[in-house]
């Protein structure tokens, strides 16, 4: 028999956990009871009073004092039986391994989420599986393999501006050889298939490096 979850949402976007709140409670067999909170404050004292079972927590808050790192530490420190869903809208491999390995979370979405990948995660974390969803992956396999000299940065950094190579090593004092050998050596270490691809990979990886990790 399916197992129904008592989830509560923390999300200081009133709308956005209405929505989720609102299409999740579609889902009678897995779902019991669909909870909101807002900030800290609220979630704490919703898991004080409720037997939460699942915790879908936004990982940033419009405040100074706490994110959704300082929320999901306290709640597995409380009630570390409650799992927790982290939601994100930019991935970053240095929080991914905060989260996990030491918040120990059980969960990694995208925000952009369609409810079925919402019901496919919190369906595998009642079995006691961790999940991270497609785009997560994907996004935290590029900053894993970023792995890059400063001098190799300087060069992406230039061509994901649009300058062609020439241009670049104009630029950095270097001969258009020098500048061959970075790219070769960067599709090689990206698994990129050439150098407009290793650009691509450059351009998402950036736009996924923006997330505010704890201090």
């Amino acid at each position: 028999m399916t197992k129904k979850s008592t989830i509560l949402i923390a999300d200081d976007s009133v709308i956005f956990a209405q929505g989720l709140s609102t299409l999740l409670q579609q889902y009678p067999d897995i779902v019991k009871n669909v909870l909101k909170a807002k900030n800290f404050k609220e979630t704490l004292q919703i898991t004080k009073t409720e037997k939460i079972d699942i915790l879908i927590l936004d990982i940033n808050f419009e405040s100074e004092e706490y994110n959704g790192f300082t929320i999901a530490e306290k709640i597995k420190t409380l009630y570390p039986y409650i799992k927790i869903i982290i939601l994100t809208q930019q991935a970053k491999i240095d929080n991914y391994e905060i989260l996990f390995n030491d918040i120990g979370v059980d969960g990694y979405l995208d925000k952009q989420l369609s409810v079925d990948i919402a019901i496919e995660a919190i369906s595998q974390i009642q079995e006691g599986k961790k999940y991270i969803d497609s785009t997560i992956k994907e996004m935290l396999e590029v900053g894993r393999w970023m792995n890059i000299s400063s001098r190799e940065k300087e060069v992406i950094e230039w061509l994901s501006k649009g300058y062609l190579q020439k241009e670049v090593a104009d630029k950095l004092c270097l001969s258009i050889r020098t500048i061959e050998v970075h790219c070769r050596n960067m599709v090689k270490r990206i698994g990129a298939k050439n150098t407009a691809h290793l650009i691509s990979i450059y351009t998402k990886y950036k736009g996924s490096n923006r997330e505010r990790a704890p201090d």
